[in-house]
């Protein structure tokens, strides 16, 4: 009887040896967890931060592997799939580059760059139709308020009235032509141009402005 308390009262022992141990790892993943989390976003940056400059330097297959490095992390990043689109667009690959573009657009809708250079390239292959919704969404966000002031504040804001301008002309909307032309010449007042201009920005502005 004696020796089976004692063999009880080991097996409970253990039993508890074995949660406490348990418990622990749980708060030790849990700490691991968290920390990822923390970091995601540092690594993410830091990694398109390399994307960008390989990019400048022409290095592209170097950026792409970034970009891909940053995609692993976090497949949520509009900014990562945006840089992804460029560099297909420099390779030719216009296809690869829309795909880029529209995951860029639908995974961060406060992308005015993604949604700028996603429209360009429709506006470039004269499909203006398909550029409105995405110049509408620029418009929508209004002047970024993150980017200080002067031309960089207003820069996507400006460039979307002007491209949409253009496109209303091409797709015959005269109404919502006058509505994008007396918005323009709200939000700057020094803006001249006459409808049938055909003009558009030439470049967005450095990453990162």
């Amino acid at each position: 009887m004696e020796d089976r308390l004692i063999a009880y009262r080991r097996r409970r022992e253990r039993t508890q040896e074995y949660k406490e141990a348990a418990a622990k790892g749980c708060y030790s993943l849990i700490i691991i967890v968290a920390g990822l989390v923390l970091l995601r976003p540092m690594m993410v940056s830091q990694m398109l931060g390399l994307a960008s400059a390989y990019t400048g330097a022409g290095l592209l297959e170097e950026s792409m592997r970034q970009c891909d490095k940053a995609l692993l992390i976090d497949n949520g990043s509009g900014e990562a799939w945006r840089q992804s689109a460029r560099i297909y667009k420099v390779r030719g690959d216009r296809e690869m580059a829309y795909g880029a573009y529209q995951e860029a657009v639908r995974t961060d809708v406060s992308n005015r760059t993604a949604h700028l250079e996603l429209a360009m390239m429709y506006i470039e292959d004269e499909r203006h139709q398909l550029a409105i919704p995405y110049l509408e969404q620029v418009r929508r966000l209004g002047p970024d308020p993150t980017a200080g002031y002067g031309r960089a504040r207003g820069f996507y804001h400006r460039a979307s009235l002007e491209l949409l301008i253009q496109c209303y002309e091409k797709v015959g909307d005269p109404a919502k032509l006058e509505v994008v032309l007396k918005e323009a010449r709200i939000f700057y007042p020094d803006y001249i141009r006459a409808a049938s201009s055909s003009s558009q920005p030439t470049e967005t502005p450095a990453d990162g402005s």
